[in-house]
């Protein structure tokens, strides 16, 4: 393989990932993937592998070394932590003179957001510009493939989302712009925020899986402490409990309303809105039908 040449992609091992060195092999672009364990990968047979993490510093060199461009999304750890993994993998590429990076951060993306995500990619992301690498920051909205997961078994949404508003965006749809920025020559360095073309409340949103679904679901709204309460009986941990409830903050602050076309100018077509996304792909909603 042509190293020259060589796309890194990172978190293989999860959907996005994975659908964008998909999509970049279906291509026939020559693509280095970044796991923990190469043995848990399947469908990548032609592409190179290079096992660890972003605690793992010579790991990271490894990867990143002599490759054109590179793919880099967020590590798995609490905010803050999860910043300083996003730079270590940052300065691997400085050191290896990776000439473009994408990084998938997200939308509202702020030092004082609601969401600790939000506040944890806002200091990844100065860490990236701090390299001097030239760089495309994808900011995503909310995934509209997560849409249908967030309701209960009894068809509910709950959360302290009041009225607020999401601008959903297909994660098909983001995989496929990062390809293509990858692959070719382009304007779009700087941040860029991605979502769909319109936005909607949870309430609205809860109606468009009701028709899509013919099973009538809603939208129930809580307060803070209620969600609290009843999210720490899951057993996660204390950041993953903030985390998730700082999500429903950020959609009541309308942190992630926003609507912007430029996922739109890098595929050269129309965006998705949630219901033609969701009734395109029917497996991520059939265990919503009643």
């Amino acid at each position: 393989m042509n190293s020259d040449s060589t796309i890194l992609v990172t978190g293989v091992s999860g959907m996005i990932g994975s659908a964008i060195a998909k999509q970049l092999l279906d291509n026939q672009m020559p693509v280095r993937l970044f796991t923990r364990d190469a043995n848990k990968l399947k469908g990548f047979s032609t592409a190179e592998t290079v096992e660890g993490d972003y605690r793992d510093i010579p790991s990271l060199d490894r990867a990143f070394a002599g490759v054109r461009a590179a793919f880099i999304v967020s590590g798995s750890s609490a905010p803050g932590d999860r910043a300083k993994l996003h730079r270590n993998a940052f300065q691997a590429a400085r050191r290896a003179g990776v000439p473009y990076v994408i990084y998938l951060s997200f939308l509202g993306a702020a030092p004082n957001s609601k969401f600790p995500m939000s506040r944890d990619h806002y200091e990844s992301e100065q860490y990236l510009k701090e390299t001097s690498i030239r760089h495309t920051i994808l900011q995503d909205s909310f995934y509209s493939d997560l849409a249908p997961k967030m309701f209960d078994r009894s068809g509910v949404i709950k959360g302290p989302a009041g009225d607020g508003k999401v601008s959903w965006v297909g994660r098909d749809e983001i995989a496929e712009a990062a390809a293509t920025l990858l692959s070719t020559e382009h304007d779009f360095i700087g941040t860029f925020p991605m979502t769909g073309p319109s936005a909607l409340s949870l309430a609205e949103t809860a109606e468009v899986l009701s028709d899509i679904t013919e099973r009538q679901l809603r939208y129930q709204e809580e307060s803070i402490e209620q969600a609290y309460t009843w999210r720490r009986t899951l057993g996660a941990s204390e950041w993953e409990v903030g985390a998730w409830v700082g999500s429903y903050e950020a959609i009541q602050a309308g942190e992630v309303a926003y609507v912007d076309s430029s996922l739109g100018a890098i595929l050269g077509r129309p965006t998705s809105d949630l219901a033609s996304y969701l009734r395109a792909r029917s497996h991520l909603w059939h265990g919503l039908v009643g």
